[in-house]
């Protein structure tokens, strides 16, 4: 009986361990670096893109529930500078790596697309190490917002991948009936996780840890059983 109530302990802390703890939140990137089109126009800084500065209603970065808080209908402001970021004057495209500062897996994008310059054309990669990217979707076009006020999220369904690293591929640039900047630009970027961060190392070692225990009671009671 002993035996049966550690085997028992033993699965429900694998149970424990093992179940989603942040599903379906919202979260923030760390960092960005931006790879092709910068640094940018010097009124703006990538770090606007994620800080949520311009965001009418802000979001605690994995507390707050991706579906809601989107269904609220959260606004960008119009205003460029310390809100908002444009690449490189005269060009067409950009590269944006985003860094969420730990392993999550993550199946939606929520891109505040500026109104001004914006994104034609949109393709999102992840990575787990920052080296070896793989496509989360592709082909994306973001709304076409008009110079004229501020602007609500796009959500783009991405393939469920477990990673750190985010690359938007901006293209098309800029949106038709924009303002007329020949640039790439960004309002705000955010992600929604489907479990949460992704064990760290000492909670791999705890599960590896349990199933071994859990094997090691089965195993003594299946000796018990037959050798009396």
């Amino acid at each position: 009986m002993m035996k049966l109530r550690y085997s028992m302990a033993a699965f429900a802390l694998l149970a424990g361990l093992t179940a989603p703890v942040q599903a379906q939140k919202i979260i923030g990137a760390v960092g960005a670096v931006i790879d092709v089109s910068g640094p940018g126009d010097p009124g703006g800084s990538i770090v606007d893109t994620f800080n949520q500065n311009g965001l009418s209603v802000t979001y605690v970065s994995g507390v707050t529930d991706f579906d809601p808080y989107i269904a609220g209908s959260p606004s960008h402001t119009i205003i460029y500078s310390g809100f908002e970021w444009f690449g490189n004057s005269g060009t067409t495209t950009a590269v944006v790596t985003y860094d969420l500062g730990s392993v999550f897996t993550i199946d939606r994008l929520a891109l505040w697309n500026e109104e001004f310059s914006g994104i034609g054309l949109l393709d999102v990669l992840g990575s787990v190490d920052g080296v070896t990217f793989g496509l989360l979707g592709a082909g994306f076009t973001p709304t076409n917002n008009p110079p004229v006020g501020d602007y609500l999220a796009d959500v783009f369904a991405l393939s469920a991948t477990a990673v750190r690293y985010v690359r938007l591929d901006m293209s098309e640039c800029p949106q038709p009936g924009g303002g007329g900047y020949v640039s790439c630009s960004i309002g705000e970027v955010a992600f929604r996780t489907v479990n949460g961060a992704v064990p760290e190392p000492a909670t791999w070692a705890m599960l590896v840890g349990g199933f071994a225990l859990a094997g090691a009671a089965m195993r003594t009671r299946a000796r018990r059983v037959q050798f009396g």
